[in-house]
């Protein structure tokens, strides 16, 4: 691997880290810890980046993209998006809001007619209503593009697994209710978005829309709304009006099977194996392969002209695939355009207009139009808000999937992580500051201001009268 910034990502200039208020060391730990973070088997491989006033001032890229094959991790490898597909699909929303075509308080029936008439299962029932439809009640109020966008429509997430091999396993009444639902779009009886919704629309809501913040298949309907307003097929249209115009050439939500071959990265589960005996984390690590035991055989390989696809404008379309795949650059190149309000420096174009983007980045769980009640907070963290980016938090915007990203709009930073893998062990010896990249460039912010005040003192004037010095020495 280079050092801290050698490595570039086209189209994004590159500087070094002191040049933009970063301490070199922080950063040059960090690299560090991934190494042993793979020498442990915690990490396959990774990509990552930081950017700083626009400026790329880190690339991390070790391990392998494919470790049976032996091919190493480059700044070309292709990631699965998972959720960090919903962004995007978001941005598309705003293209159209932005032209007029769609209103954010528009019901989603207005696009899609089979959500006109939903049901919701009575709280106190936890399973799938009865044939005579017993334990659901009428909803009370239409639900909107706003709550899709902030999960607080009153839909939910099926069951999900690893790959299809899994057993899938309902966990709890919400996902039972999806089972079903779930089971046909994996063996391929749901063809398309259109037969996605009509069938969706047919099972209860969980919970009266803008009663509830609960992550869910929003986004996915969201991406049906796209096609009927746009009149295109939701690949076309985000590929049309929101990817080429950002300068987001690797993005696509499929790749050919020579180009799975070159660059898409293996997808692995990683579980500690043996566990330190004083603090019970785990400090060796084993990856079993998912996706495919050869790169072509992936779900994220362009399926034959006579076959359809649900395209997943919310990451996931099943148990265990779907949604966009990108590279570290288009990421990195994404987020910026946020940081930048609107603005793609590698295109020179204005996508979104700045006030957009700015509304955009506010905590939407606030807005009267989304909530039915006082209070909403996202993921079960009373600080963390939603918007159409994803979780907010004070001056942070953060998404994630597998990999993930994370932007602070004061330090104007901007970092992007592609692990290979998916883990939920804890590691042995974690250290927030140095093996997460968000905390490593905090810590290289705060070493470069101390230093730089410490760097002050030491060569500010002496303001004590001469007899005073006389008599200190």
């Amino acid at each position: 691997m280079a050092g801290v910034g050698e490595m570039q990502l086209p189209g994004i200039p590159r500087c070094e880290p002191e040049e933009v208020g970063l301490a070199r060391e922080a950063l040059e730990l960090h690299t560090e810890s991934m190494r042993r973070q793979m020498k442990m088997g915690y990490l396959p491989g990774v990509a990552e980046c930081l950017l700083k006033d626009n400026r790329l001032a880190y690339v991390g890229i070790q391990g392998y993209q494919d470790k049976e094959m032996k091919l190493p991790m480059t700044e070309k490898s292709l990631h699965r998006c998972f959720s960090l597909t919903k962004p995007v699909t978001a941005v598309g929303m705003m293209v159209l809001w932005e032209e007029g075509k769609l209103a954010l308080d528009d019901p989603v029936s207005k696009y899609i007619p089979a959500f006109k008439h939903m049901n919701v299962v009575r709280s106190k029932h936890t399973k799938m209503p009865g044939p005579r439809g017993g334990g659901l009640e009428k909803a009370r109020r239409a639900i909107t593009l706003r709550h899709l966008v902030c999960h607080t429509s009153g839909l939910g997430y099926g069951p999900s697994r690893l790959d299809k091999r899994d057993k899938l396993v309902p966990n709890g009444g919400t996902e039972g209710m999806y089972l079903p639902f779930v089971e046909r779009l994996d063996n391929g009886s749901i063809p398309d978005l259109e037969s996605f919704c009509e069938e969706l629309a047919r099972l209860p809501l969980r919970f009266h829309p803008g009663e509830r913040w609960k992550y869910s298949m929003g986004m996915d309907v969201l991406g049906r709304v796209l096609e009927v307003v746009s009149g295109m097929p939701l690949d076309s249209f985000l590929r049309d009006r929101v990817l080429k115009p950002l300068g987001m050439k690797d993005t696509s939500f499929f790749v050919t099977p020579c180009k799975a071959r070159r660059h898409l990265t293996a997808f692995y589960c990683t579980k500690g194996r043996r566990k330190n005996q004083k603090t019970k984390l785990a400090d060796k690590f084993v990856s079993t392969r998912h996706d495919g035991k050869l790169p072509e055989a992936s779900a994220w390989v362009a399926p034959s002209r006579r076959q359809k696809q649900v395209l997943s404008g919310g990451g996931i379309a099943g148990s265990c695939a779907g949604g966009l795949l990108s590279s570290l650059r288009d990421q990195a190149i994404f987020c910026s355009a946020i940081i930048n309000l609107g603005y793609a420096h590698s295109t020179g174009l204005q996508v979104l207009k700045p006030s957009t983007v700015k509304a955009m980045c506010k905590d939407w769980l606030q807005l009267k139009s989304v909530r039915a009640r006082k209070h909403l907070h996202g993921w079960g963290m009373r600080k963390v808000g939603w918007c159409p980016f994803g979780h907010v938090a004070k001056d942070e915007l953060f998404m994630g999937g597998t990999g993930s990203w994370c932007i602070n709009t004061a330090e104007k930073t901007v970092v992007v992580s592609f692990p290979n893998n998916w883990c939920n062990d804890d590691v042995h010896g974690w250290d927030e500051k140095v093996d997460d990249l968000v905390g490593a460039g905090q810590q290289a912010i705060s070493m470069y201001k101390r230093a730089l005040q410490n760097f002050g003192k030491a060569k500010a004037p002496c303001t004590e009268p001469p007899e005073k010095r006389a008599r200190t020495a």
